[in-house]
């Protein structure tokens, strides 16, 4: 599954994997536990579009939760 992130701080846009439900999980399960995982606190920037989908996603990360799928 992919999702369209862009950041407010350099410009840039990407379409991020985030994986997929784990056997028994549903997709409503599996978008709250990463939803949570990325509510976390920055740790790291965006340098020129440089992009990685694991928590901390930094605050100024806009992810498109309506453009979710292949």
């Amino acid at each position: 599954m992919k999702v369209d992130v862009s950041c407010r701080k350099c410009g840039g846009k990407t379409r991020m994997e985030i994986g997929a439900p784990a056997a028994g999980q549903t997709l409503e399960e599996h978008l709250h536990l990463l939803r949570e995982r990325l509510t976390h606190r920055p740790s790291f920037e965006c340098f020129g579009g440089h992009f990685e989908m694991r928590p901390p996603v930094p605050e100024f990360w806009d992810v498109d939760w309506a453009t979710l799928g292949e």
